[in-house]
């Protein structure tokens, strides 16, 4: 059935190349939004949050919580604990939140989004499944539109036994990247996600839809080929 090592690994698959310039439909960066990217909280750790993405990577789990725990702190004392914390990764989503929002806040380097979501993929890495969820909660106040993290708190709520939320969750994931131009890349492995939970809730028909339209996206995507081929077994075998 479902590799849920391979799953965890893709869901959290972020690369060391972390993007932190967004552009517009000419191509340049407009002033205010590169302004506000250059002058965020935490700017000046990015090249350590990338030291942090490259050991995960490199499966040097111990090294990687420790210096994840200690990066976290290292932001976090740069907050006005009088204001809110948001961090956006195009200016389609700051766009969006200015309209929503007209209290005061702090704009934070992605690059602490980073940092929470390799702390999250660690734990979740050791099974340890609430604190990973509670990661995710964290990353979900600053960077609210962030597709991956739905995705991967469905991931886990999926690994918890609550397909039902896990489905929910990745539902949203998949609402998140098709609004956002910035979260699109996680489109495929959000349907992915609804297709697992689909099959976990015994919805073979809707998940085998589901990892249809999921290949549509990416072709010849293993995964959901294995998936499929798993759906149609139990086809046959009815």
């Amino acid at each position: 059935m479902q590799n849920t090592k391979s799953i965890l690994l893709l869901l959290f698959a972020f690369t060391a190349t972390l993007q932190l310039h967004a552009e517009d439909k000419t191509g340049t960066v407009t002033t205010r939004f590169q302004l506000e990217i250059d002058n965020a909280k935490g700017a000046n750790l990015r090249s350590q949050t990338k030291a942090l993405v490259a050991m995960v990577e490199a499966k040097q789990m111990a090294a990687a919580d420790q210096k994840a725990v200690e990066l976290r702190r290292a932001y976090e004392a740069m907050f006005d604990k009088s204001l809110k914390q948001y961090t956006f990764q195009s200016q389609e989503e700051f766009k969006e939140f200015s309209k929503s929002s007209a209290s005061k806040f702090e704009w934070i380097d992605w690059g602490y989004k980073e940092c929470l979501q390799m702390q999250a993929f660690i734990a979740a890495d050791r099974r340890d499944f609430p604190v990973a969820l509670a990661i995710l909660k964290t990353i979900e106040s600053v960077a609210p539109v962030s597709a991956g993290t739905a995705a991967e708190t469905g991931y886990i709520l999926n690994q918890s036994g609550n397909p039902r939320e896990g489905l929910s969750a990745y539902r949203r994931a998949q609402a998140l990247s098709e609004k956002y131009a910035s979260q699109r890349a996680y489109r495929a492995a959000a349907l992915r996600g609804i297709g697992y939970s689909l099959i976990d809730l015994r919805r073979l028909d809707e998940a085998e839809r589901i990892f249809l339209e999921s290949l549509e996206i990416e072709p010849g995507n293993k995964t959901a080929t294995n998936e499929l081929a798993y759906i149609r077994a139990q086809h046959r075998s009815k």
